[in-house]
């Protein structure tokens, strides 16, 4: 049976298909790159061993971090980074999830959305911080968006990972008040008002992009009824350290929201892919046509420019100093820059050994590129 991957999809789909996608320009060249990576299109590079032997000439990568076949080792590199600052330590994983009587809102003003979503979220988290009838001091966390649902329905939400506990205005350690770090039913009714404050600002300052089905009246009795439900914040156990969910959101953080191996079939241009279900515990399949498999792919790929995860607290990358500090506390050594693998070392890692075929020397560096 012939594989399909999402590049394959891309290269016999986009140009046929393009025209009736309707979606930004930046995804299409989004599509166009990961279509192109690893092939002539992206241009090539010579390979030689540390002797000047050459090894071999390859393809480049598109480096976008939408591609899932060339992004496993911004993956590894991110994980390499960020395990070794995380402290030794409890930490939470939350999830923060807008209702989905906002999406024609977000499909409008995607950028705005997502920034004042992170906004809410990391405000709510430093109110409560600060309030001494909770903790009285500064976490580390990071927050990582993500605008997919398994089945790549659009569901944008805030993955939280943060530490259990902080430092306080003397330096010291602490851990929370009570036996949980924030009360869920608090945190749900911060995130909402904050989030909601900031659209009805909007809509008053008429910044917002309305959907046409939809008036400013229409938004702000939409928004006023959302204030009166409860919105979805999922806590899960705490962990006893950090990095199981780190490896988690290293997963998705770059290469995109589906995998390859997740198309199972292609047959008469009807795709069919595969992904566990929330709600039913099984593995499920839906068919969707190629045009409409390809819309629900792009849309979920970042905005240029955009991070997809941001520090706060002692995790920031700028307060080093109040890292180390909390670090000493956990017998942890202090926290320098660490030396990221090399496309060597993943390659190792996946049990694929380059050999110079001249030498017998492992180790290749890369030339310049190549001149078509």
């Amino acid at each position: 049976m012939e594989k399909w991957t999402i590049q394959k999809l891309f290269q016999s789909q986009l140009d046929g298909t393009a025209p009736t996608l309707n979606v930004p320009l930046y995804q299409l060249k989004a599509a166009q790159a990961i279509g192109g990576c690893r092939t002539e299109a992206m241009g090539s590079h010579a390979q030689f061993c540390a002797n000047g032997h050459l090894c071999g000439v390859f393809y480049n990568s598109c480096r976008h971090r939408g591609c899932p076949q060339c992004q496993f080792a911004a993956k590894e590199r991110w994980l390499a980074q960020w395990s070794a600052r995380l402290l030794n330590v409890k930490h939470h994983h939350w999830i923060f999830t807008v209702p989905h009587l906002l999406l024609a809102l977000w499909r409008y003003n995607r950028e705005w959305f997502q920034d004042k979503m992170y906004l809410a979220v990391s405000h709510t988290l430093k109110q409560l911080s600060r309030s001494k009838a909770h903790l009285g001091a500064q976490p580390g966390y990071l927050l990582a968006l993500h605008t997919w649902g398994r089945n790549l329905s659009e569901h944008p939400h805030i993955h939280c990972l943060i530490t259990h506990g902080g430092l306080d205005s003397t330096g010291k350690w602490v851990s929370p008040k009570r036996g949980v770090m924030f009360p869920v039913k608090v945190m749900r009714r911060l995130f909402r008002g904050k989030f909601l404050a900031a659209v009805k600002q909007a809509l008053a300052q008429s910044t917002l992009v309305l959907p046409p089905e939809q008036q400013t009246t229409q938004v702000t009795n939409l928004s006023n009824k959302l204030g009166r439900i409860d919105w979805q914040v999922y806590a899960c156990a705490p962990y006893a350290h950090g990095l199981g969910v780190a490896k988690y959101l290293a997963r998705y953080m770059r290469g995109g929201a589906i995998n390859n191996s997740q198309i199972t079939s292609v047959k008469n241009n009807v795709l069919t892919f595969k992904y566990k279900s929330h709600q039913t515990k099984k593995t499920e399949r839906q068919q969707v046509s190629l045009p409409q498999f390809s819309r629900m792919v792009l849309r979920h790929l970042p905005l240029k420019g955009k991070p997809t995860i941001r520090y706060y607290g002692v995790y920031h990358p700028t307060v080093v100093n109040k890292l180390n500090l909390a670090r000493g506390q956990f017998k942890q050594s202090s926290f320098i820059a660490v030396t990221l693998p090399t496309w060597q070392d993943i390659l190792n890692k996946l049990g694929t050994t380059l050999i110079c075929p001249e030498c017998g020397i492992q180790e290749r560096i890369a030339s310049a590129p190549i001149k078509r």
